[in-house]
This record gives C-alpha cells, structure tokens and sequence, in this order.
C-alpha cells in the first residue's frame, strides 16, 4: 500500500501525540516527527529503523500498512507485524458494539 495514495496533498506537519498512555501502555513507546508534503511522508532514520528499514539494503523499502478508526484510531506498522495484526483486529473490533461502547468510556478519561 503506497502511503502516498492515502494523505492529502496538503503539506503539514505531523507530530506525535503526548497522550500515549491511551494509544499504547507499552514502556517502549516513542514519540517522532515526520512531515507530510504532497502525499508523502518523510521520517528520520530512527523511526525508519524501528519500522524495519537497514542502512545496509536502503533501496530495499519496508512494506507498511495503515490501519484506521475514525476519528480517533490510526496506526502504522510494518506488514505483517503482531503491531500490524494488533492494529487491523483493534478495527475490526470497532464494529462490536460493546467494544465502542467502552473505547468511548476510556476516550472521555
């Protein structure tokens, strides 16, 4: 999937949200800026190492998908990862109506 084909064209900054401890409990979690600028976004080496990318193969990619729930959910990982499952079962969990129902709860704490 081409990232590129799935955010506006409109140049902006991105930059990650402190409220962690809702998106992730993980003590690993990091927070990165990146820049969005005509569909494409651009990271620095150290989150395009922790998606997968080796300085060794620069030209080799990494396949990532994007998951989302709107208005609240989007995730980025790295295909195939237990992140990338984690992510696409998080969305399909959004069509239960019990789990809505508390991911709502949790959002208004």
């Amino acid at each position: 999937m081409l990232l590129s084909r799935i955010f506006a064209a409109t140049p902006r900054r991105i930059t990650g949200i402190r409220a962690q401890s809702i998106l992730s409990t993980s003590p690993t979690a990091q927070e990165f800026k990146v820049v969005l600028d005509n569909g494409t976004v651009y990271v620095d080496q150290a989150l395009a190492e922790a998606l997968g990318w080796t300085p060794d193969q620069p030209t080799e990619g990494v396949s990532l998908t994007l998951s989302g729930w709107e208005p609240h959910y989007f995730a980025i990982a790295r295909t195939g990862s237990d992140s990338d499952l984690l992510a696409r079962r998080t969305v399909e969990s959004g069509h239960n109506p019990r789990v809505k129902q508390i991911l709502d709860y949790l959002k208004d704490r």
